[in-house]
Order: C-alpha cells, then structure tokens, then sequence
C-alpha cells in the first residue's frame, strides 16, 4: 500500500510529520529506529513541521497519567488514528491492548501500546495517512510512507 494520493498530492511544505516512538529501542531494533529518526531529521527542511514523541510501555486510559496533557495527547491520537483507520478501510497495525499490572495499586489496567514506530501524515491540519498499516493484504511500513515523502519532494 502507498501512501494515499491525498499525501502524495499535498504541497511538502504543507505536510506535517508526527513519529512516535514506544521507548528507546531494545538493541537489536535499535538501528531500524536510528535510520527512522534520522530519516525524519532530513525532511524536516522539506515540510512544515516534524514532531518526535515517545509513548512509553503503553497508556492506561482509566489512570492518573491519561488525565496529564501527554496522556490526553496520545490517547487523542490513538483515537484520531483508529477514526482515520475506519474511515480508510484500512487496518492498523502494532497496535495493542495490554494487560498492565500496576506496581502502586495492584490492581490490573488495560492500556494501549503504540507499535515501536507510527508515523502519521497531516496535510491542510488533517490527518492523512498513519503507518504501518494494512490496506487490501498489503503493508505500509513507517520506511515504506518515509520512501512515498521523499520521492513526492524529489518530484516538486
């Protein structure tokens, strides 16, 4: 899957690139989040904003931390994600509901976890396209939409 021709047709310079990033990478992923960050870096010449944000382990909607501004954000998105997800027939993908048991509580809360990338691709302030995720079988990795950015620059 590419990214749709809504991205694609957009002027770069209006486009706005939004990485999240569950954690600092394990060591072996380490590398493929590294190229993904310093990919992000090069274009943030070419289009209107780039945003870097780390999610975490997951977010517990029903706890303290969901009430904070970070937490509303990410559930914000989560949820803008899943509406554009819907409403594209397409399939998110990395995306979890955990099981979480809190150390302070005991008690046990169900949270969502990001994949350990998600790009998302806002033109004219709307939410354009998120990845990776599934359309008709085939996948669009993070690198995959990183590909469909550069060359669309390339081509203006």
């Amino acid at each position: 899957m590419q990214a749709p021709e809504a991205v694609l047709n957009a002027t770069t310079a209006d486009l706005r690139l939004e990485l999240f990033v569950r954690s600092l990478a394990p060591e072996t992923a380490r590398p493929q989040q590294e190229a993904v960050i310093e990919r992000l870096r090069d274009l943030a010449d070419e289009v209107a904003d780039t945003e870097l944000y780390v999610t975490g382990d997951c977010v517990c909607p029903s706890t303290v931390a969901a009430e904070t501004e970070t937490g509303r954000f990410l559930l914000d998105r989560y949820e803008a994600f899943e509406e554009w997800a819907d409403e594209s027939g397409v399939e998110l993908v990395g995306f979890r509901n955990r099981c979480v048991d809190s150390s302070m509580t005991g008690e046990t809360v169900t949270g969502i976890q990001f994949p350990r990338l998600t790009l998302a691709v806002f033109a004219d302030d709307q939410l354009r396209f998120v990845a990776p995720a599934i359309r008709n079988g085939t996948e669009t990795t993070v690198a995959d939409a990183q590909d469909e950015i550069e060359r669309a620059i390339v081509q203006q």
